[in-house]
């Protein structure tokens, strides 16, 4: 089987083809193309349609299976959780869920979610919502490159496929989940920024499952537009500029003017980036409960001298360079040289990681924005109608012969009925022994209820029999209270209600509280007695106390 990953950026349009043998993906052949820049949006789509054109000039490539991406920056995702795991329940509560989310009619959006994780029947999801204009957009180029979509994905949940494992379905979470915000254990996130050339692509795993997407509007040609302005050079020059002389100095010492020049000038850009993530990481760590671990780095503008180093020192994170393409590497060397491969496989990270939902299965589908309207024509029943149409007739006469018999069977059953309640009236009358009128159906369904009614009585007096009244209570607590000589106790108010028993006076000091409170724990069914604060007034030389506990009421169950 054969995927093809087109990833359509503002700089270029990068495309990359995987092919599956047996169970192994390798890469069979990556292209790139440069877009004109100062041009009109439709200019840069005219050229995106003469490269894929070109491209399937090349070769046969009707059997492939296309996959084309929505940017991360006209979807709308959020992290929720559903008290189901059914993925077409899921489906059908994600345009309610999301009501609130997005700034837009639900109507007139395409919804789909991605599993994080499940425990029990409840799961956590990634719920994306995207106007349907976009993905009309994304149809309308794909007939213009004159191919079939497999299915169209978002770019920042495709990107997860190098790092998910993705042929496995989401994990199943076993153990229990407290309650409280306090006692949640912190999440540790690992961050992977793709850094792009007019936006990063910010994405947010917890144990390797991706919990958080976002796009910055940052990228390298905030650098290159303000090299163009320092430099007063073309478009082109600065690229080179940028490609050959990006080094940022963590230490100026021995740097030449030229260098230390530069070197201001890209920081003071990449700051923007700094703040963008700074903000991201605080709604990251406030939204999930998270402690960010690590923060790794890759994209065209990942290849600058020192990055690393100067996000590590601003972030206060760890920051460093990733190798995502690792697995594909033995037919990443065949494409480029060992000094290019680190830029190259920058280049095409994301088109890899969309080529790759063409391969997932079921138990992990693939984010597929294809769906209601835009959902693939089915002509599969006329081809069923026309090889089996005779079966399927005489399958229809077996359901005519079918409801005849039903019928039959609906006599049956009335006659039965009739032999029932004559059997009831016969019970009636000599067990419940009613009269006439009552022996009915419903005159023995009230003599059942009558009867179960005495039965739960008698019940109830029988769990109160033996219950230890409030005096018995207070006996006990007098009996457990230290004695007189060793400590002055004064008891205000004795309440008890339920099984729960509480205590109010003053005491000569907190040394008679606790002492009172030790003693008392012997008559605590849990062996807890609670302190809580007196509204008693203050007396001089005197401790006031509320103490209260729960208390065997000697309760038949």
């Amino acid at each position: 089987m054969r995927s093809i990953g087109l990833d359509i950026g503002e700089y270029s349009v990068k495309l990359v083809e995987l092919v599956q043998s047996k169970k192994n993906i390798s890469i069979n052949q990556i292209q790139e193309k440069q877009l004109s820049q100062n041009v009109s949006v439709e200019d840069k789509e005219l050229e995106v349609i003469e490269f894929v054109r070109s491209f399937l000039a090349s070769g046969d490539y009707s059997q492939a299976r296309w996959i084309l991406a929505v940017k991360q920056d006209q979807v709308t995702t959020r992290y929720k959780t559903f008290p189901f795991s059914d993925r077409i329940k899921i489906q059908k509560s994600l345009s309610f869920e999301m009501e609130e989310d997005i700034p837009f009619d639900t109507d007139a959006c395409v919804f789909d979610a991605k599993v994080v994780q499940t425990q029990g029947t409840s799961s956590d999801i990634l719920a994306t919502a995207i106007p349907k204009n976009h993905v009309e957009k994304i149809i309308d180029m794909a007939s213009n490159f004159g191919v079939e979509i497999y299915a169209i994905t978002v770019d920042g949940l495709a990107f997860s496929n190098l790092v998910e494992d993705w042929e496995q379905p989401a994990p199943a979470i076993t153990q229990a989940i407290s309650l409280t915000e306090t006692d949640k254990p912190k999440k540790h996130i690992q961050i992977v920024l793709n850094i792009g050339h007019k936006k990063t692509l910010f994405t947010a795993y917890d144990n390797n499952r991706l919990i958080f997407t976002r796009s910055l509007f940052w990228g390298a040609n905030q650098l290159i537009t303000e090299i163009i302005k320092k430099q007063e050079i073309s478009y082109i020059e600065a690229v080179r500029l940028l490609q050959t002389h990006s080094h940022i100095l963590l230490n100026k010492e021995n740097a030449s003017f030229e260098q230390a020049q530069f070197s201001n000038l890209l920081t003071k850009n990449l700051k923007e980036l700094v703040r963008d993530i700074q903000m991201t990481l605080l709604e990251l760590e406030s939204e999930h409960n998270a402690d960010i671990t690590a923060i790794h780095f890759t994209g065209g503008a990942s290849l600058i001298t020192n990055l690393g180093g100067f996000l590590t020192q601003h972030l206060e994170v760890p920051c460093n360079p990733i190798h995502l393409l690792q697995s594909y590497a033995g037919s990443l060397a065949a494409m480029s040289s060992p000094q290019q491969a680190h830029e190259v496989e920058s280049k095409f990270t994301t088109a890899v990681a969309i080529a790759l939902e063409a391969f997932k299965k079921p138990r992990n589908p693939a984010t597929n924005l294809l769906k209601g309207e835009f959902a693939k024509q089915n002509d599969a029943f006329k081809v069923f109608w026309k090889q089996w149409g005779t079966v399927a007739q005489v399958g229809i006469a077996a359901m005519l012969v079918l409801f005849v018999w039903t019928s039959f069977r609906g006599t049956f059953a009335t006659t039965l009925n009739e032999k029932g309640d004559e059997a009831i009236i016969a019970q009636a009358k000599s067990v419940a022994r009613l009269p006439k009128k009552q022996a009915n159906e419903n005159g023995v369904k009230k003599y059942i209820k009558e009867n179960k009614k005495k039965a739960n009585e008698l019940k109830l007096v029988a769990q109160v029999a033996q219950m230890n009244s409030a005096l018995d209570l207070l006996k006990k607590v007098s009996e457990s209270a230290p004695s007189k000589d060793q400590a002055k106790i004064d008891i205000m108010n004795f309440t008890v209600k339920d099984d729960i028993v509480q205590i109010v006076g003053y005491a000569s000091s907190p040394k008679d509280v606790a002492s009172l409170s030790q003693n008392l724990k012997n008559l605590s069914t849990d062996g807890q007695v609670n302190t809580q604060p007196s509204n008693l007034s203050l007396v001089p030389n005197r401790v006031a106390f509320n103490l209260s506990f729960r208390a065997d009421r000697g309760l038949v169950k």
